[in-house]
């Protein structure tokens, strides 16, 4: 595996750490990674996607080793947004490829919609598309709050033992006991204010009802989920009748690009390829 390059971006006094792959030169991908993770939960596709590709990813406020501001503002989505916007335009002078897993997903699905003419290419990976309905809305607002105040009230080995244990990451305990060890210990190298702002902030219940905007944004996308995921699975196949989104399917839960790392790479690859073709880039 080929390592990263690590840089560093600041914002409002803020820094991030940014991981780099590949030629500067060639097209660029940026990676949104989900809760609790950082930058380098890519690291087992990003070498992939790199060998014909500037890969970056980059660590969310309050996670990594970006800094973790004592400000619940920092961490609203339309704070995490400004960020991500400056960073781009800082780093990038042509549209980018934004590829988003599961928070990341929500981010970068937000961020296209805001400021479509800035991103090439779309991939959402096992991304909410936000409530359809108030009575959604006040179900993810209600788990949201259980959640914060979980985070809030306990260490985050204990919240991690308990947030481990939900349905969607079963089929995580079936990967290799190094692998699993290394997701551990990226979990809990978070600290738990941190992460109960950016619940409060970013949390599923900050979102609109994306599936109304998706159908209309100029980029082509494409929605991966895991076959034995079957809430994001229903995403998949509910995005499949538009026809600006291409579904892919994995043999794999929630989290593609851990459980099966060659299949996402490819997939995602594939897809970039084609899209370059069509531009005639």
């Amino acid at each position: 595996m080929a390592p990263a390059r690590e840089s560093w971006f600041e914002h409002h006094g803020i820094r991030y750490r940014v991981c780099e792959w590949g030629d500067v030169g060639n097209l660029p991908v940026v990676l949104l990674h989900g809760f609790a993770q950082s930058a380098e939960s890519w690291c087992d596709v990003a070498p992939s996607l790199a060998k014909n590709r500037f890969v970056v990813a980059f660590d969310f406020i309050g996670h990594g080793k970006s800094d973790r501001p004592d400000d619940p503002l920092s961490y609203e989505m339309s704070a995490v947004l400004d960020a991500l916007s400056a960073f781009l335009a800082e780093r990038f002078s042509r549209k980018i490829a934004l590829v988003g897993y599961s928070m990341g997903g929500r981010i970068a699905l937000a961020f296209a919609c805001g400021e479509p003419n800035r991103v090439s290419a779309l991939v959402l990976e096992s991304a909410g598309l936000g409530p359809k309905t108030g009575q959604q809305h006040a179900a993810m607002r209600h788990r949201d709050a259980d959640m914060i105040e979980r985070l809030l009230s306990v260490d985050i080995e204990t919240f991690m033992d308990e947030w481990e244990q939900l349905p969607i990451f079963e089929t995580q305990k079936r990967l290799p006991s190094e692998l699993r060890d290394r997701v551990r210990r990226e979990r809990i190298a978070n600290d738990p204010r941190a992460l109960a702002y950016t619940v409060r902030g970013t949390g599923q219940h900050s979102m609109i009802d994306y599936s109304l905007h998706i159908k209309h944004l100029p980029m082509p996308i494409l929605y991966i989920a895991g076959i034995l995921d079957r809430k994001y699975l229903k995403i998949a196949e509910n995005l499949a009748h538009e026809e600006n989104v291409s579904c892919v399917l994995l043999n794999t839960g929630h989290n593609t690009h851990l459980e099966d790392p060659e299949a996402f790479a490819r997939q995602v690859g594939g897809f970039l390829d084609k899209q370059a073709k069509r531009a005639g880039r």
